[in-house]
């Protein structure tokens, strides 16, 4: 196993990407909670939401206030995503990607705004009138910079390189905030209740990520950028091989007119009173169409086909017969769509009007363009990019940030190991093309493991020296 997974690391430009992402994220997220807040939980903040024995709101018992606090955590995040859920399910979609857009920007202006505020608050002196105002516009300046930049990045087309720079610092940002509301043991047990959350919510059958996934195709890839880091850009190609290979099965009728079009193009250079070709025309038209008339005039029907069986063709029949038999077995399949193909759609440019010609061509033209579009689905199951969500950052950089207050570097270096060897396991040997694999318990389990397991090490070491 560690052989594959060291060959698939070499092979694999993007999971080195993303790798290096995760340590640029844990790194940013022990810059701003020991350089800006010194590790210090917002006791005023924790008051207001969690049990803990260092004021009054207390079991007694500091394990099970955790326990407590991670369990209600854990309520809170399930009920926002069966809310969430819901709204998918009875397609709000207003409401979701108004609720994902608004939760994009209180990261962006509000808690951004916060993080800054902090660092100039502790720089300058704000009992100071003039020092005060400076902290105010170092605020504002950067905050509003940040946040412009960030809907460019999330809500136009900005480049993966500055959508990968957001996701990464936001995810810091949400994670420092958590550190700084969570007492000081609950961390850990919201870390592993988030664990075997997140085992319902991917894998359940009912689990409320999954049943997202099931809706995916009713919206745009690009909804995705508020939910997921891309190590590749296939935003714009993402699910086209599968999209192609759909329509060579689905997209009969789409042939079917093409086929016709390149048949009117030949012959509508030939004189239309010549008796052979519009022999032929009509030939075509009754195999296509054996209730209609044939007229004097139009070498083309302009009634809706009905399904016929075809006969096979002789060997000595002529190439445009077998031509035809193509043409006609693929009306046969195409019936099958939810689109029936109507011959009133096909007509030589001097059988109508140049509006009408031209509107027959717009409407061929939308009709491949729709064919075309990639959805969140499609996206998802390409296969080939690798994609992290960003609650798996922000519990990375949790699981960091409360191994930092232990005290110990060494253990904290350990930790960051662990989350890195199971995340390089969870994407290499756990990981499939056919369904969507949980990213965060794996590793969870071996960043706490390599923390506690070095910490005992260390405070051995040290007694035995001491």
């Amino acid at each position: 196993m560690l052989r594959s997974m060291l060959t698939e690391l070499r092979r694999s430009s993007q999971l080195q990407w993303t790798l290096f992402s995760v340590v640029v994220n844990m790194s940013l997220t022990l810059a701003i909670w020991i350089g800006i807040y010194h590790m210090e939980v917002n006791s005023e903040l924790s008051k207001m939401y969690f049990l803990d024995d260092s004021f009054n709101w207390t079991t007694g018992n500091p394990a099970l206030d955790g326990l407590i606090n991670g369990f209600c955590t854990i309520l809170v995040l399930g009920c926002v995503s069966f809310v969430m859920l819901a709204f998918v399910l009875y397609d709000f979609r207003r409401i979701v990607k108004s609720w994902l857009t608004f939760s994009c920007l209180l990261i962006l202006f509000g808690v951004s705004g916060q993080t800054i505020y902090d660092l100039f608050s502790q720089i300058f002196d704000q009992n100071d009138e003039n020092q005060f105002i400076l902290t105010v516009a170092l605020t504002v300046i950067p905050t509003v910079v940040y946040g412009c930049l960030g809907i460019y990045a999330f809500l136009a087309n900005g480049s993966l390189l500055l959508h990968q720079f957001f996701v990464v610092s936001n995810c810091s940002l949400i994670a420092v905030f958590y550190l700084r509301a969570f007492p000081k043991h609950t961390t850990w047990f919201v870390l592993w209740t988030v664990l075997f959350w997140d085992l319902f919510a991917v894998l359940a059958p009912m689990g409320p990520l999954k049943k997202v996934q099931e809706k995916a195709s009713d919206y745009s890839n690009n909804i995705l950028k508020f939910l997921m880091f891309a190590a590749e850009d296939k935003r714009e190609s993402a699910g086209m091989d599968m999209a192609q290979d759909s329509q060579e099965n689905l997209n009969d009728e789409r042939k079917l007119r093409k086929d016709v079009k390149e048949l009117i193009q030949l012959y509508s250079k030939q004189d239309e009173k010549d008796d052979e070709f519009l022999q032929k025309i009509r030939q075509r038209r009754n195999a296509i169409n054996p209730d209609s008339g044939s007229t004097a005039h139009s070498p083309m029907v302009t009634t809706e086909p009905s399904p016929i069986v075809l006969k096979e063709k002789n060997s000595d029949e002529e190439l445009f017969d077998n031509e035809s038999d193509t043409t006609e077995s693929s009306s046969e399949s195409s019936t099958s769509s939810e689109s029936v193909f109507s011959s009133s759609d096909v007509s030589t440019a001097a059988e109508c009007a140049p509006e009408e010609w031209n509107e027959l061509i717009h409407q061929q033209n939308e009709f491949d363009q729709n064919d075309a579009t990639v959805t969140a689905a499609d996206a998802l199951n390409d296969g080939e990019t690798v994609r992290l969500g960003f609650g798996d950052f922000v519990f990375y950089s949790l699981l960091i940030g409360q191994a930092a207050t232990g005290g110990c570097p060494i253990s904290v270096g350990f930790a960051a190991f662990g989350i890195l060897f199971g995340l390089i396991a969870t994407l290499t040997v756990l990981s499939s093309e056919e369904s969507t694999t949980p990213a965060l318990p794996l590793p969870v389990i071996c960043g706490t493991f390599c923390y506690f397991v070095s910490r005992f090490l260390v405070d051995s070491i040290q007694e035995f020296w001491g």
